[in-house]
């Protein structure tokens, strides 16, 4: 296994990645595949000047994704983990874990990872727990109007 740290040039790898992560798992995000196709090379040019992502290659193919994004209301030692996802054949075999780790060598400065789950996604929270994250007793309801609410997890990298 391989992990990169993808830069603005590499968005169509991004793209590619994350609409496969909407149509394995649509329940798992809050964003629709119908949207992100439909997102263009600007915007996701964009979202690189703001995220750090990281993918995981396995003879050439991404298995695995994820992002780090400085929310400008954090603290600057904080970041979200958003966009996660391990391609079903190579799950339960640690490339999130690897993520995780690669992500914390690319920024030895935070200290503090968060990652915001649907209260129903049951199985990405115990993944989270497993990798030591803790719920902060924090919840925020989707804008969407449907009712369903988030929690977050913290993770202490100290």
């Amino acid at each position: 296994m391989e992990l990169a740290t993808l830069d603005a040039d590499d968005w169509p790898i991004a793209r590619e990645v994350r609409l496969r992560a909407l149509k394995d798992s649509p329940s798992a995000y809050i964003s629709e595949y119908e949207d992100e196709v439909a997102v263009g090379e600007s915007a996701w040019r964009e979202r690189f000047t703001r995220m750090r992502w990281i993918v995981a290659r396995h003879q050439a193919r991404v298995i695995g994704l994820a992002s780090s994004v400085r929310v400008d209301s954090r603290p600057p030692y904080e970041r979200h983990v958003e966009s996660v996802w391990v391609d079903p054949r190579h799950r339960r075999t640690g490339i999130l874990r690897a993520i995780f780790g690669h992500l914390t060598e690319v920024e030895p400065d935070v200290t503090e990872w968060r990652v915001w789950v649907l209260d129903t996604n049951s199985v990405a929270r115990e993944v989270y727990e497993r990798l030591g994250f803790c719920p902060t007793g924090e919840w925020q309801p989707l804008a969407d109007g449907s009712g369903r609410l988030e929690i977050r997890l913290r993770f202490d990298a100290r």
